[in-house]
């Protein structure tokens, strides 16, 4: 599927759900609303975990995705659309996104996928008890800024001043910079904080961070980080500063350092909150659930290249090494 496109995939056709899957008399439709397209991997974990408990496209599942040519402020009538087309759920990826899904439809269940801070958005009242129609899966991006902050310290000797980047258009991301903002002031790091979102912003802010002697760079998490990956990872090599995020794939296309869950195995997971409610279950009966393993993935290439020894303590406790 191509950025910035509709897409609708499905199909109506009806086939036998597996032993103990409920009776169906129309195959189940799902609807995925993601304010950006998502990394390479992620559709595929989303259709192995649904094919696992026996909802295989063509048969007894019809998938409704959309995503926004740009934004969902230039396209409003997106989700109302998506919850016009009778899905059963819909699951939402990240925060704009749950938004949206919420703002359109207070009794279809969404599913969210890898929010950070789903109480402090207004999402869910408690993550033991949500309450409405929004559950699913947290990515406690609040609580791994302090460690990121901490292993940019440990992998840039004498480390002092740092950039910190996030998107303001995005209602997510204060709550995330807040705690990020006080970890490094436990750290005695000073910050630069700066908010961008295209290409063009990512390239000046690289700019104005050098300039101002900025010594590494953290990322707050969002779409954008994702969808620009490239361009962020040639920046930073271009003026020779470490770079700090929460996804594998940012590191993958060049950049210094990750640390957070994996998306897709979010997405693979968050199809069982898909199944149960497919099955009866109320979205405020299901708690909202937080991830239990957390990737360290090192770029020893972009490393060398910056001029970095990586600690030995530090490739060691890594989950994955590019070479």
């Amino acid at each position: 599927m191509k950025r910035r496109g509709l897409v609708r995939l499905g199909c109506a056709a009806l086939a036998a759900m597996p032993a103990g899957a409920r009776a169906q008399t129309r195959p189940a439709r799902v609807g995925l609303l993601l304010a950006n397209e998502p990394p390479p991997g992620v559709f595929d974990a989303f259709r192995d975990g649904l094919r696992r408990r026996g909802y295989v496209e063509g048969n007894s599942l019809v998938l409704e995705i959309r995503v926004p040519r740009s934004t969902f402020e230039k396209e409003p009538d997106l989700a109302a659309e998506l919850a016009r087309s009778g899905v059963d759920v819909i699951v939402a990826w990240p925060v704009p996104a749950v938004i949206e899904a919420r703002r359109v439809t207070s009794t279809i269940p969404i599913v969210m996928v890898s929010v950070g801070d789903p109480i402090g958005t207004g999402l869910v009242s408690s993550l033991a008890r949500p309450e409405g129609n929004i559950t699913g899966f947290s990515n406690l991006a609040r609580e791994i800024g302090a460690k990121q902050a901490e292993l940019l310290v440990e992998i840039v000797p004498g480390i002092r001043r740092v950039g910190l980047v996030f998107n303001s258009r995005n209602p997510g991301q204060l709550p995330l910079v807040k705690e990020t903002e006080a970890a490094c002031r436990q750290l005695q790091l000073v910050l630069q904080t700066e908010s961008a979102e295209s290409a063009r912003e990512f390239e000046d802010i690289f700019g104005r961070l050098s300039q101002s002697g900025v010594q590494g760079v953290m990322f707050v998490p969002d779409p954008s980080i994702l969808e620009h990956r490239v361009v962020i990872a040639e920046q930073g090599k271009l003026h020779r500063l470490p770079t700090m995020f929460q996804r594998r794939e940012n590191v993958l296309a060049g950049g210094l350092m990750s640390y957070g869950a994996n998306l897709a195995d979010q997405f693979r997971q968050a199809t069982s909150y898909v199944e149960r409610l497919l099955k009866g279950a109320r979205p405020a009966d299901l708690p909202v659930v937080q991830p239990e393993r957390f990737e360290l993935v090192v770029n020893r290439v972009t490393a060398d290249t910056l001029g970095l020894a990586v600690p030995a303590a530090l490739l060691a406790r890594a989950d994955e090494v590019i070479e």
